[in-house]
């Protein structure tokens, strides 16, 4: 079970992204190599995100970035799966202006999973906080 958690990148990089897509999109025309570049960082950008792949065959796990099919990260072992944990929490962000403020609310779902003792180490593991932090639409469609 291969699982993609969430982006990398935080919102600002997202409005990066898009402000480096169009000015690439933009410059393609006059440099094509200037223009390029810009679009690569864009696509990088968009498409690294967190993800966690769980073998139960082999008993193991692999918490990684996905970075253009590139996976950067953390194996291990497990014995079983002791517990799957979903904690539902409100989120609230206020964006402020000189003129006016906006507020935005939501419910987010946490996802935790806990693995038993390793069979040769006897230590115990659980996934990364960064990497199962993320919305609900993940863990709702998977359990």
């Amino acid at each position: 079970m291969d699982y993609r958690l969430a982006r990398y990148f935080s919102n600002q990089w997202i409005f990066v992204g898009f402000l480096l897509l169009a000015g690439g999109a933009v410059l393609i025309f006059k440099t094509l190599v200037g223009g390029v570049i810009l679009v690569l960082i864009s696509v990088v950008i968009f498409t690294t995100h967190y993800r966690v792949a769980i073998y139960l065959n082999k008993k193991s796990y692999y918490d990684y970035v996905w970075l253009l099919g590139l996976k950067f990260g953390d194996s291990g072992t497990f014995e079983k799966i002791e517990y799957i944990f979903v904690k539902k929490s409100k989120f609230s962000q206020t964006m402020n202006t000189r003129v006016s403020s906006t507020t935005i609310k939501k419910e987010v779902y946490e996802g935790y999973l806990k693995f038993s003792e390793v069979a040769y180490g006897g230590q115990q593991k659980t996934i990364s906080e960064k990497a199962i932090k993320h919305s609900y639409q993940v863990w709702c469609q998977n359990l």
